[in-house]
């Protein structure tokens, strides 16, 4: 994303929207109250970071807190922030992370809940907080033993992305099968002026697996016997190697060179400057790729329901959140940060610009609806409602864990796509490998 993400439009519909903000402060709440502190950020490089990061002096003018804000690429992000945790090094204040690492941190006390701070009429004003006014479900995943552990500060879930003018030259229909799917890629792949399909390949729970899991589940796989009572992992099954095997093979045959090191920021360059003709991943790619400003693809992409197999389609369901760190020095600084941050009104004006607001009035604003309908003509609301409604909130299962084993299977899958094992053998070690981490950690005898 980097540089490309940093455009002047960002910047200025930014500072458009935050002209007409009108700030809560009543009763004994002050956005002073820790003026002339300074906090430390840790962001993910993206839309919401860039559009944050442009935002930053209204806040420090709003509060007199002086913000060091450091963005760093997703797997660069999640390496510094947790080696900091470990060290107890006191580095960060807030961090911006993977929805799936809440139990994670919280259970090693690396992030502190945030139930204190929402409830205190000191530090928030809950009449324009409205923390009840944030998606059930994406508010629900902050949780851990009882406690709010983060804030949401995306909503995202995952769509077929396709370039109409290719399908139409082409005579094609909008997969929904598997099978429609390959023969689509198969059809659209021109090589090197296009290719049929991206999808990531770089290994990481929150890379390739990320994507990975909507052929798992689409295909009928689960990652455990029966989660969370039974946690024996279920990665070696016939529809695990079916979903690996299928995974890798569209990307060998239909997929760009070196694809097994794609990142989402690369599927991001790739649709904005016509390398491939589908995708499936974030939503949040939306409102990027259809910007004129910033896409040489602008208003020839559509978005559709993912395709599905026997398990049917398997949308995945995603936020980043923002935590506080147990070790922060300036707690109630960071407070107000992440309260501005993920508050109705900044929540709207990052809707405007990257599509993936947090909150039911932001979705149901009649001016953001409005403005989102001609992002896919139309297409685009329609596939993120739909999606929405049938994604699994344990599209990947939420436990401690998890990145752990998420990471063991970015591994195996990377290795198929690079062509150096097969499905088979990769997901019998997978399997063998996650049992091991499980029985380490108390999950299995």
């Amino acid at each position: 994303m980097g540089a490309f993400m940093r455009k002047g439009v960002i910047a200025v519909l930014a500072l458009l929207l935050m002209v007409s903000f009108a700030w809560a402060g009543g009763g004994t709440f002050s956005w002073q109250q820790a003026k002339g502190s300074s906090i430390t950020v840790a962001m993910n490089l993206g839309a919401e970071s860039d559009f944050i990061g442009n935002a930053l002096p209204k806040f420090e003018a709003l509060t007199g807190i002086k913000v060091d804000y450091q963005p760093f690429p997703e797997l660069e992000l999640h390496e510094k922030t947790l080696v900091a945790f470990t060290a107890h090094a006191g580095l960060y204040d807030i961090v911006m992370q993977d929805f799936m690492f809440t139990p994670q941190y919280a259970k090693a006390g690396f992030t502190l809940p945030l139930d204190d701070f929402i409830n205190d009429p000191s530090l928030t004003d809950k009449a324009w907080y409205k923390p009840e006014d944030f998606l059930k479900g994406l508010w629900s995943a902050m949780q851990y033993d009882g406690k709010t552990m983060a804030i949401p500060l995306t909503g995202e879930t995952t769509l077929l992305q396709y370039r109409e003018d290719l399908f139409k030259a082409k005579g094609l229909r909008v997969p929904t099968t598997f099978d429609e799917l390959w023969a689509a890629a198969k059809a659209l792949n021109n090589p090197p002026q296009i290719y049929g399909i991206g999808l990531r390949g770089q290994r990481g729970q929150g890379m390739n697996i990320f994507t990975w899991t909507q052929f798992f589940r689409g295909f009928g796989g689960k990652f455990f016997k029966d989660f969370p009572k039974d946690m024996t992992p279920t990665v070696n099954t016939p529809e695990a190697v079916k979903a690996t095997q299928f995974y890798a093979d569209i990307l060998k045959n239909f997929g760009p060179p070196g694809v097994a090191n794609w990142t989402n920021m690369d599927m991001y360059a790739a649709q904005q400057t016509g390398k491939i003709a589908m995708t499936m991943d974030a939503n949040a790619f939306g409102p990027i790729i259809d910007d004129p400003a910033k896409s040489k693809t602008a208003g020839k992409w559509r978005y559709a329901v993912v395709p599905g197999g026997p398990g049917g389609p398997a949308p995945a369901i995603y936020t980043h959140c923002l935590s506080m760190a147990a070790d922060s020095k300036n707690k109630t600084a960071a407070w107000l940060f992440i309260s501005w941050v993920t508050g109705p009104e900044m929540t709207k004006a990052r809707g405007f610009a990257t599509g993936v607001p947090t909150r039911e009035s932001t979705w149901t604003d009649a001016e953001y609806m409005a403005k989102l309908t001609s992002v896919g003509a139309g297409t685009y609301t329609k596939a993120t409602a739909e999606s929405m409604k049938i994604a699994d909130g344990q599209y990947r299962p939420i436990f401690p864990n998890w990145r752990e084993m998420g990471d063991i299977l970015g591994i195996a899958v990377q290795s198929v796509i690079a062509g150096s094992a097969t499905a088979q053998d990769a997901m019998d070690r997978a399997q063998k490998d996650i049992t091991a981490m499980l029985v380490n950690n108390g999950y299995l005898q």
